[in-house]
């Protein structure tokens, strides 16, 4: 027996946007693996990759419309492809089991004849930064799927990110644009630790910064100050004068943590990554929605917090720990402000919540 619910379903060709109201069986399967219906955790990280996908698919078709270098190019175009055919896959198993296709982001959210705002250089870096979000989220939906046509979607978005990493490497090798690593002392002898002095402290005498600890206040630094160049070029072209409020906050934010990480760099004779702020052109004409800018920064804010999550599990410096902690606590009240402008907005769409059985029962009172 087919139960019915009227939603708003997606009856259109996969990766569109356009919605049409019809009653969906909520529990059909219909070309599908012989299974039953999406986990939550499935749901989740679908439904969540599906809005993911569609926005950098807006960011992608504006990027390869500006983009110059024939090398660079190719890169992005190559982006552009898996957005789409990951779209494309979700649609269909969303179909499987008549699931309402989120709406997204549309050609409605981008305007690839706009105004040149990034170089093709900072444009190839910011996807390959991207990739590390891609990966964590891939590697956890590939790690919480049961369904065959899952782990296959996730398993092969980790091989596409893999394989475009290596692309966008190697381009950036060839331009002198890629940053490498920082180099670390080699040991001379096996040590182990015996005094508590390993934590350090706040104030005082620290003991050396470890090689996962530079690594990680490197790499946090690094990704910050693409995303003070993202929000400034963002800054510079959006539209509504709230949006560019929110984005002003955040940018004041990300230099304080700027300032702070580049001091325990410094203070260990560390050089600094590079700043690409001069990769901004002077234009005003913004390229995407409001929508599609507040959403790509929610994204990196999330991304963030993910990431610092991953670092303070490595490191052990007491002041390290408490910048990286201190930085989770902003970021998520960031986020928070970012949540209730889309709220206000109309623009959050509402993830796959349970079955609210009390409103259920007080609606038969």
């Amino acid at each position: 027996m087919l139960i019915f619910r009227e939603v708003s379903m997606e009856n259109v060709q996969p990766g569109t946007g356009n919605a049409t109201e019809q009653p969906v069986p909520y529990n059909l399967i219909k070309d599908g693996p012989n299974d039953e219906r999406l986990t939550a955790p499935e749901m989740g990280h679908l439904w969540e990759m599906y809005l993911y996908n569609g926005s950098v698919k807006c960011q992608l078709q504006y990027f390869t419309a500006k983009a110059e270098d024939p090398e660079i190019r190719g890169v992005l175009e190559f982006a552009l492809q898996t957005k789409t055919t990951r779209l494309d896959k979700i649609t269909k198993m969303f179909n499987t089991v008549g699931f309402p296709v989120p709406h997204g982001f549309t050609d409605e959210d981008v305007e690839p004849n706009a105004k040149r705002l990034y170089s093709d250089s900072f444009m190839l870096v910011y996807i390959r930064n991207i990739i590390n979000f891609e990966l964590v989220e891939s590697m956890m939906g590939l790690t919480r799927a049961i369904r065959t046509d899952v782990k296959e979607y996730f398993n092969a978005s980790i091989d596409e990110s893999q394989d475009l990493l290596k692309k966008a490497d190697e381009v950036l090798l060839r331009k002198g644009v890629f940053v490498k690593p920082l180099n670390f002392p080699l040991p001379d002898r096996i040590e182990y630790v015996y005094q508590d002095t390993f934590y350090g402290g706040l104030t005082g005498d620290k003991r050396p910064i470890s090689s996962l600890e530079v690594t990680h206040v490197y790499t946090r630094l690094q990704t910050k100050m693409l995303e003070r160049t993202l929000v400034l070029g963002f800054s510079q072209a959006v539209q509504s004068q709230k949006v560019q409020k929110l984005l002003s906050k955040g940018k004041q934010m990300i230099d304080k943590q700027i300032e702070g990480w580049s001091k325990i760099l410094q203070d260990e004779d560390f050089p600094l990554p590079v700043t690409w702020e001069h990769q901004i052109t002077d234009s005003s004409e913004s390229p995407f929605s409001d929508k599609l800018i507040i959403f790509t920064v929610l994204t990196m804010m999330r991304n963030s917090i993910i990431l610092l999550g991953i670092s303070l599990a490595n490191c052990s410096r007491l002041d390290i720990v408490t910048a990286f902690s201190a930085s989770i606590v902003k970021l998520q009240a960031y986020t928070k402000d970012i949540l209730d402008l889309m709220i206000n907005s109309g623009w959050l769409e509402k993830i796959p919540q349970t079955i609210d059985r009390m409103e259920i029962i007080n609606q038969k009172q």
